[in-house]
């Protein structure tokens, strides 16, 4: 090393780099070949390649301080923070009693925004700050305090404080009193609070044993309150309010009264904020009486008549019970903000209470907020759209409230999709495949005003449950006042609502709801793809299955036959099934096919009058058909299965007029007859308020006329019509 470093002074660099290499080669962990290659290349101006020889010199000799903080230096010249926070942090490691060091280190923190271990570098300063440094061990815990109260970590900030406060007490400012009052009431550390205030502010507290707490006696551990307090004349205005809070939340009673006059001589233009907090303070404890000329003085004063103070003034003369009064100052609130929707809301419920529910559906009028850049659709506040939706619910006001429930629940979707979407929506199956199905027919914008509306909904604090609520009784008015074509295009929207569809249980009623609109507004081939899914899910539910019938019914479509059959093969006992596919097979005229799928289920609910009944009707098909063989033998079956129905559902109008039909089809008219008269003497199956759509006495009787008309008894088929066929 000698050697090179001679030859690094003749100048002879070539030399002195590869004597260098070699003493590296045999020797890697000596430090000094390094620092040599790093000093050569810092002379030929290589600086970024100095830094990293001088770097791993540094690494291998670690307690070299100096060096570490010339590193440093390097790096911030070469605008490498982080290198350099590393060398400052080898250097405290190094040195951990180095103050300016711990100093350069904090400062390089803030400045890269780590307030955090910036803080945790103030801390370990105070503590090897020496105890005779009273002003700079105040002034720093008097900044790391505010850093601390600005970043929300209170207990950090109280703690920073309150130790200053202990180990330097002789240097303690009004102004540092009021910043840890300030930290204490936010903690609600009263008690605290008001030690402080006796310690270093002079303020005595007299008890009802003659005792008094005065700066330097303890906490008393009792429970007794003060009965008076002596505050120092010299006590600046903004500590003595804080005393008042305290006092307040602690419970003083009349000593509170005292404490409050002297502030109350203030101008509130000039103190006005510390009448704020004192009225808060009562506010907050109940004593709404208290509160309310303080709050009465500040907003009749000229700089605090502001939106905010007469809202507080509000809240208390609604919790007094002074509601005209409350109007009032709430509809101040409103009128010097007209955006704070809160008020309005309160507002509008105190004038509800008054009775005055026209001012209050107009306090709740919304006005449009501006558009956003990338969109054209007018967004409204929705924390007033909930409150009315709700007072024009409660009036039955249906219109106006179908209006304001679509503008809040599916305004950003009104203008957008037409009918060709809604058959979209409604055709997919899933919300992932309505949205994907949306993009290709309309591009980006149904996605960003779904985000948007989202947005909307978490800022405006409104519950899924409120919204669904909300949904509920739209969906209700639309049906009391039959606007079922509306029913269906809202119940379509509702599909691709993201705080409906993503609970699986609202997504599961969102379907049904919308389906039942569908069917109500006679659209059965929109309703069939929901009925489908929902008889595969719930394959053992009754009443799927009669929705099921019901929608084919209407739609008198035949794709259901597929669907029947397919499914039919996966589960081949499958009771309605099996019924289900009888009929299609019978409407379609395989007898054959029915006859089997009618016996299957015969057999698993062999007293069902309705499989005996189907069964026979099938054999009557068959025995009428022209090429059948053995008609005698099938209508033989047909009367037993026909009788066999008649006894397990008994003689009534229905069955009695089923058989008679029957016998009527095969030419067994003496039969049928009779069968007929039976049906005419009976009331119908079926009694309600609605019966006569269970009467079948015209249809009866046409048939008998028929009857009669084909054996010429011309005078016995007028009787009949006159009795029971003139309207």
């Amino acid at each position: 090393m000698g050697e090179a470093n001679m030859k690094f002074a003749r100048g002879e660099t070539e030399e002195a780099i590869k004597m260098c290499m070699e003493i590296i080669r045999l020797a890697p962990t000596a430090p000094e070949p390094f620092q040599t290659l790093g000093m050569l290349y810092e002379e030929a101006g290589q600086t970024p390649k100095a830094l990293q020889y001088l770097l791993i010199a540094a690494h291998l000799n670690p307690n070299d301080v100096e060096e570490w903080t010339r590193l440093a230096d390097m790096c911030l010249d070469q605008n490498n923070v982080q290198q350099a926070l590393t060398c400052y942090e080898k250097a405290v490691k190094a040195d951990p009693g180095n103050i300016p060091l711990w100093w350069a280190r904090c400062d390089l923190l803030e400045k890269t925004g780590d307030k955090k271990r910036a803080m945790e570098g103030y801390q370990q300063i105070l503590n090897l700050l020496p105890k005779d440094n009273g002003e700079k061990y105040l002034q720093l815990a008097r900044d790391m305090t505010k850093n601390f109260h600005t970043s929300g970590d209170l207990e950090k900030a109280m703690v920073t404080m309150a130790t200053a406060f202990e180990i330097h007490p002789v240097f303690v400012t009004a102004e540092d009193v009021n910043l840890l009052l300030e930290i204490y009431l936010s903690l609600r550390q009263y008690q605290k609070a008001i030690e402080t205030l006796v310690h270093h502010c002079g303020v005595c507290l007299h008890y009802s044993d003659d005792t008094v707490h005065t700066p330097g006696d303890v906490s008393r551990d009792d429970n007794s309150l003060p009965v008076r307090c002596t505050v120092p004349d010299e006590l600046p205005i903004d500590l003595r309010s804080k005393l008042i809070v305290c006092a307040i939340y602690l419970c003083y009673g009349d000593l509170v009264q005292e404490l409050v006059e002297p502030l109350l001589v203030e101008q509130p233009n000039d103190v006005g904020d510390l009448y704020l907090d004192v009225a808060e303070a009562f506010m907050e404890v109940g004593n709404y009486k208290s509160a309310k000329p303080i709050l009465a003085s500040l907003v009749h004063s000229d700089n605090y008549n502001l939106a905010a103070v007469w809202l507080r003034y509000g809240e208390c003369l609604n919790s007094l019970g002074e509601l005209t009064a409350a109007v009032e100052a709430y509809a101040t609130v409103v009128s010097l903000a007209p955006s704070h929707s809160g008020a309005r809301v309160t507002l509008s419920t105190l004038q509800q209470q008054l009775g005055r529910h026209q001012e209050a559906l107009e306090t709740l009028e919304h006005e449009t907020l501006a558009e956003e850049e990338e969109d054209d659709y007018p967004r409204h506040d929705l924390r007033l759209l909930v409150p009315k939706c709700l007072l024009l619910h409660t009036q039955q006001r249906c219109e106006e409230f179908i209006e304001c429930c679509r503008l809040l629940l599916f305004g950003h979707l009104e203008g957008v999709l037409d009918r060709s979407h809604i058959n979209t929506i409604m055709t997919n199956r899933s919300y992932k495949h309505r949205v994907s199905a949306l993009r290709e027919a309309l591009g980006s914008t149904i996605e960003r005003r779904l985000k948007a509306a989202s947005a909307a909904i978490a800022e405006s604090n409104i519950t899924v449950d409120d919204l669904w609520q909300l949904y509920f009784k739209l969906c209700d008015a639309l049906v009391d006042t039959r606007q079922f074509s509306l029913m269906e295009h809202v119940t379509s929207m509702a599909l691709i609502v993201p705080e409906f569809v993503s609970d699986p249980d609202k997504c599961q009623e969102v379907d049904f709801i919308c389906m039942t609109a569908c069917l109500l507004n006679n659209n059965a081939q929109c309703a069939y793809s929901f009925i489908k899914e929902l008889c595969i899910k719930e394959l053992e539910c009754n009443r799927a299955w009669n929705l099921f019938c019901q929608i084919i019914t209407i739609s008198q479509d035949i794709r259901h036959n597929r669907f029947c059959l397919r499914l039919m093969m996966k589960q081949q006992d499958h009771l309605a099934l099996g019924i289900l596919n009888g009929h299609n097979a019978m409407v379609a005229g395989t007898y054959k096919h029915a006859l089997g799928e009618y016996v299957a289920a015969f057999r698993q609910l062999p007293d069902d009058p309705l499989l005996s009944l189907c069964i026979g009707i099938t054999y009557i098909h068959m025995a009428c058909q022209k090429f059948a063989t053995s008609k005698h033998e099938l209508t033989t079956q047909a009367c037993a299965f026909l009788n066999q129905y008649l006894e397990l559902r008994g003689e009534c109008q229905e069955s009695l007029y089923n058989v008679g039909r029957a016998m009527h089809q095969i030419g067994l008219l003496h039969a049928a007859i009779d069968y007929y008269q039976r049906a005419l003497a009976l009331p119908p199956a079926v009694t309600s308020e609605h019966q006569e759509i269970f009467d079948l006495r015209k249809e009866i009787a046409f048939n008998l006329t028929l009857i009669y008309q084909q054996s010429n008894s011309h005078q016995l088929a007028n009787l009949i019509r006159q009795q029971y066929l003139v309207i």
